[in-house]
């Protein structure tokens, strides 16, 4: 049985404390458990009673609810993000405020594991490059499209990159992260250096304004970890490596673990240019990093086959050789049907004669 609605606050209080079956946004949304807290928010599975369906409630701390240069800055960016559609990204529905309530933002809710969760639960600790091609492209074409709206991620890594049970991958945290910190750095007058570290660009970290090569770096950062199940940089003054030391090469780590985790010489390649020092030296856009994994990818993407961990790659060639020789018999038996009716049509005439 579902617990009441808490009671309303008077006018100007906050209700700060989140626990399960209560009820918020106006008694429209059931909390059932918190599925994660980040510095700034935290984020619960609710009930939409009114509709039937699971959403996801990203709730601000009540820092957020006291400035409103802060709360003009997220409905701003909320507004930009709710536009940002593709079906690789995670659906922002809208931003909730009232009175006796701390603000928070609807989202898509994602039935599934982040490609972090996926990888430590594997025996290496690592993810095959076979199932992380098709999910890479995909994250390749949210990332294309976000960075040809004007947004930067700047928070990119496999604890962000969701995977649902049907193979499609959700990118998560984009944009109401940003707002929230942007309005605490301005407020404090400081650079912005937020993100996380070991999947930081040399200039994120040093806080220069966000482009998209920040991305890509971070891109590169997330596929060294989730082949490798390490980061670039993991130990020690990760903020002095990340600027002045060069990462060491994907194969040599793999070499140096022992792991037997195959990748292609060319992905190799595209992951450490992702990681250059120099952002005028990594690859141009995502779209070019999605080239370099697939050259005939063209300017669209569709994937029509889950990926499997226990997918073997040698089976794909031979699934595609399967389908031409099937046309091809089907051509022959199409030009034989033809030849036999010809043949039948010119019998009959003659008889006819």
């Amino acid at each position: 049985m579902r617990s009441q609605p808490v009671s309303s606050q008077p006018h100007g209080s906050v209700v700060g404390v989140l626990e399960p079956n209560q009820v918020v946004g106006m008694g429209r949304y059931t909390l059932l458990w918190m599925l994660g807290q980040g510095g700034n928010c935290t984020v619960w599975l609710a009930r939409d009673d009114r509709l039937n369906e699971s959403v996801a409630l990203k709730f601000l701390q009540p820092e957020a609810h006291k400035d409103a240069r802060m709360i003009a800055e997220l409905r701003k960016e909320t507004l930009r993000s709710r536009r940002l559609g593709h079906k690789n990204i995670i659906q922002l529905y809208d931003l909730y405020e009232a009175s006796g309530e701390l603000p928070f933002i609807i989202m898509e809710y994602v039935e599934g594991g982040s490609l972090h969760t996926l990888r430590v639960e594997e025996a290496q600790q690592c993810l095959p490059w076979a199932f992380l091609r098709p999910l890479t492209l995909q994250l390749c074409h949210a990332l294309d499209h976000a960075h040809s709206e004007g947004l930067v991620h700047r928070d990119l890594k496999p604890a962000n990159i969701m995977v649902d049970p049907q193979g499609h991958v959700k990118l998560a945290d984009f944009g109401i992260s940003r707002a929230v910190n942007d309005a605490y750095i301005r407020l404090l007058g400081m650079r912005d250096t937020r993100g996380t570290l070991t999947f930081m660009s040399p200039q994120q970290m040093d806080g220069d304004p966000p482009a998209p090569a920040d991305d890509i770096y971070a891109l590169g950062a997330t596929l060294y970890e989730l082949l490798t199940g390490r980061a670039p940089f993991f130990t020690g003054d990760i903020a002095h490596q990340v600027r002045h030391v060069p990462p060491q090469p994907i194969h040599a780590c793999l070499k140096e673990l022992g792991l037997n985790n195959p990748i292609p010489p060319q992905v190799g390649s595209i992951i450490m240019a992702c990681l250059r020092k120099n952002p005028a030296e990594r690859p141009r856009s995502i779209w070019d990093v999605a080239r370099a994994i697939e050259p005939e990818i063209g300017n669209e993407l569709v994937v029509r086959v889950r990926p499997s961990l226990s997918a073997d790659p040698v089976d794909a060639p031979a699934m595609h050789r399967y389908s031409r020789e099937f046309v091809l018999v089907m051509i022959v038996l199409g030009l034989l049907l033809i030849l036999v009716l010809v043949t039948l049509y010119f019998a009959v005439k003659a008889g006819v004669a």
